[in-house]
């Protein structure tokens, strides 16, 4: 939104004469110099303001005799209320407000401005409510956080792009976790964040709906093709990434995008928001980040939303399970831990993977009993095996919502006395992303963990943007590389990526893991690297624990 400018940049410079001069010689004064709108007269330490107009009508006065009236007559028998002071400095809607705050009669009067060193100038109200009424339209379109469009501008930019037969995309962003944020930081902070966010996508053709969500209207298609859209919509995500500096916290913008372009029954708003909102929520369930919009999504948020209500009747009614995957020693190949992985066998759909139904759960208040039963059954599990002389510590992730509470701590050491375990039978995995809005908070519930004797790891590191810097302040006993550096360690570039990361495992004393280990020749690069433990389907899938070969340390 356009800054106002000055009152000083409206005023123009005035003598200040005294309220003993005669009508005549102000006449005269205004005669000489046209241009003024009027004077300022001083009474007894007051300022009043004379102009132009207001001196003509006495002057005409009744019958036309007022100039033979009153052409000796002191100014003060013309004067009425004082003059409205205002300071140079005032942008023009305040001085505007200022002067319709005055009685009828006299809002249209100049105001005197205080130039500053003494001087004074007189300044017309007009200009001042010309400019006020223009501001008022433009709230009308434009959100008041952000200054972008918002929705009424979003419906009359599409309406006239639509109407004149163009093509358009149009982008629905939405950010991931912004609630943590405003819980974590303040809902003053999150504004801040989402300022920072519509500075650096840029006032052209973007709107923000409310909330976290904006939108981006182009009829720039290039080709056309879903390729190029998604091009452009991971560019935006890039231009919003950060990371931006909130209450002394670098925050790194995650988020999901959505697209959807007019086509044959698509050429209304409603349409496309429809459209790009169901491939933003397919991109936030499929972990994609960007999507173009496809007739099968529709499907598959119907099922989505259907599921999401029926989980927490599963999560009492124990339609969950857990299936444990082996992590592997890198030079002997024996099991040392376990990772419990969560599968919903539904009554329609059959074995649900975690990836259906948990990031929705992320954003509902059902992840905490979620995962409140997935702690309950993995403690219990690794406690059988621990009583019955097979010591395997068993991980389970701990989802942001579920580490910015307190509550946390509690049930861990609850469920662990319960059954008897000690607290190294347990790891709990944690995401960059979990850690960034309060990084302090979080490290104070891990190391409390770590009082217990949980041991706590870093789980898909390098997947998020956290500093290295933020390695060091946290209580970390792991550190598992993600699977996307793991599949392209075969590549000069990426292996380096690898062997640096090892190095600074070693150096800050934590184990290292690798995921997604697919086939001995890259086991064997990892173990040479220095990696501590190993993952993936070359060591075995993930399967119900009467099923494991052996969970011998």
């Amino acid at each position: 939104m356009t800054e106002a400018p000055a009152l000083g940049a409206l005023a123009t410079p005035v003598s200040v004469i005294s309220a003993d001069t005669e009508v005549g010689v102000i006449e005269a004064l205004l005669r000489t110099h046209p241009e003024s709108i009027g004077l300022v007269a001083s009474d007894a330490g007051r300022l009043f303001v004379l102009d132009r107009p207001q001196l003509e009508t006495f002057l005409a006065g009744r019958l036309g005799y007022g100039r033979a009236l009153l052409f000796h007559r002191p100014v003060r028998v013309l004067l009425g209320a004082s003059a409205l002071v205002l300071p140079a400095a005032m942008p023009w809607d305040d001085a505007a407000r200022a002067c319709l705050a005055r009685p009828a009669p006299d809002r249209g009067t100049p105001v005197v401005v205080e130039l500053g060193g003494g001087r004074l100038g007189i300044a017309p109200v007009g200009p001042l409510v010309e400019h006020l009424s223009r501001q008022y339209e433009s709230l009308a379109l434009r959100d008041a956080l952000t200054g972008l469009g918002n929705r009424r501008m979003l419906t009359e930019t599409a309406g006239a792009m639509l109407d004149a037969g163009r093509q358009v995309a149009l982008l629905l962003i939405d950010l991931d976790r912004f609630k943590e944020i405003n819980d974590s930081l303040g809902h003053s902070r999150g504004d801040q964040l989402l300022g920072k966010v519509a500075e650096a996508l840029g006032p052209a053709h973007t709107f923000r709906l409310g909330g976290d969500e904006f939108v981006v209207l182009t009829d720039n298609l290039g080709d056309g093709s879903g390729d190029y859209l998604t091009g452009l919509g991971r560019r935006l995500l890039r231009a919003i990434q950060g990371p931006f500096v909130v209450a002394g916290v670098p925050i790194t913008v995650e988020a999901s995008l959505g697209i959807a372009r007019t086509a044959a029954g698509r050429r209304t708003l409603s349409d496309l928001l429809a459209g790009a909102d169901t491939a933003m929520y397919a991109a936030k369930r499929h972990r994609t980040a960007v999507e173009v919009w496809r007739p099968e999504f529709a499907a598959e948020q119907g099922i989505d939303l259907r599921l999401q209500s029926e989980l927490r009747a599963a999560v009492d009614q124990g339609q969950l399970e857990l299936h444990y995957q082996r992590l592997v020693d890198a030079r002997t190949g024996e099991t040392r831990s376990l990772e419990a992985l969560v599968r919903w066998r539904h009554p329609r759909h059959g074995l649900l993977l975690p990836g259906v139904f948990v990031p929705g759960a992320e954003r509902s208040e059902v992840i905490n009993p979620l995962t409140d039963r997935i702690l309950a059954d993995a403690i219990g599990q690794a406690a059988r095996w621990h009583h019955a002389g097979r010591p395997v510590p068993v991980a389970v992730n701990l989802p942001a919502p579920v580490l910015a509470q307190d509550r946390i701590v509690e049930v861990i050491r609850g469920l662990l006395a319960w059954h008897g375990l000690p607290g190294r039978s347990l790891i709990v995995e944690i995401t960059e992303s979990a850690v960034m809005t309060r990084p302090e908070e979080s490290a104070e519930r891990l190391r409390r963990l770590r009082e217990q004797g949980v041991r706590v790891a870093v789980d898909d590191f390098g997947a998020g943007y956290t500093s290295l810097a933020l390695l060091t302040q946290l209580p970390l006993d792991e550190l598992k590389l993600d699977r996307a550096f793991v599949q392209r360690i075969h590549h000069d570039r990426d292996r380096a990526i690898v062997d640096a990361v090892a190095a600074m495992a070693r150096g800050l004393g934590l184990t290292l893991v690798a995921e997604g280990v697919e086939d001995q020749a890259t086991a064997d690069i990892l173990a040479g690297a220095g990696f501590d433990l190993l993952q993936g389907y070359h060591f075995g899938r993930p399967m119900p624990p009467d099923r494991l070969e052996t969970v011998a340390a």
